[in-house]
């Protein structure tokens, strides 16, 4: 049975379709960073609300390209672009490019997912304004099927009463998990 969710607030566009997808882009991108942090997150324990870090990039996001008229953009209570180009490019305003593989799943998260609505032709570019550094994010077949196994392997993932053993790694000190983790 298709759950509808109930509308927010602001820039939301609402599809309702057939297929459903349960996913955020954050949880694709946790996905790339931490098995563990996904589950934590998956499972409504978000300590980033509290994080420098995630403060700093939230208002980097919001001074960074301050001519672009379309921004931060929520469709369907699941995937929030950062900004909407006229000319169909979806922009993902990254604060680092340290974990640009995480950043790239999630923008081919965001074009497949817009493309199994119906939009297809879309186009994707990492942005980071620190940096003065862009990189167009194209889905292709094999990015699809890398879309697709991720989602599958997010729904494995998530789905266990505990979250995974993870080992500490050098990503783990910064993390606003971390205490939580490792504390």
């Amino acid at each position: 049975m298709e759950q509808q969710k109930e509308p927010q607030q602001g820039n939301e566009i609402e599809f309702y379709n057939e297929e459903q997808f349960l996913y955020t882009g954050t949880q694709v991108y946790y996905y790339v960073i931490c098995h563990r942090k996904l589950w934590l997150y998956s499972h409504r324990v978000e300590l980033e609300k509290s994080s420098d870090k995630v403060a700093l990039g939230a208002l980097l996001h919001e001074t960074s390209y301050p001519r672009l008229k379309k921004r931060e953009m929520l469709i369907d209570s699941l995937i929030k672009i950062d900004v909407l180009e006229e000319s169909g490019k979806i922009l993902e305003v990254k604060y680092s490019s340290k974990m640009i593989e995480a950043s790239r799943l999630q923008v081919l998260y965001y074009l497949y997912y817009l493309k199994r609505k119906g939009f297809d032709g879309l186009v994707g570019e990492l942005r980071f304004p620190r940096q003065k550094r862009k990189e167009d994010v194209i889905l292709t077949e094999e990015k699809e099927g890398e879309v697709k196994a991720a989602l599958q392997n997010i729904a494995q993932l998530i789905e266990p009463s505990s979250p995974p053993i993870v080992e500490w790694s050098g990503i783990c000190r910064p993390c606003a998990y971390a205490e939580f983790c490792w504390g």
